[in-house]
């Protein structure tokens, strides 16, 4: 349903502590969103 939403929304990021459960999915190819962590995400907002 994560991913779905984020799909639906046009995200570029889908952010979670579960890297694991977005991992070897082939996410970022197929819809262009890249699963990070909150601290990652923090970071890109701050530059």
């Amino acid at each position: 349903m994560v991913l779905e939403a984020a799909v639906a929304s046009q995200s570029r990021y889908i952010v979670t502590h579960n890297l694991k459960d977005f991992r070897n999915r082939d996410i970022e190819t197929y819809f262009g969103i890249s699963p990070i962590t909150p601290k990652n995400f923090l970071d890109i907002l701050s530059r």
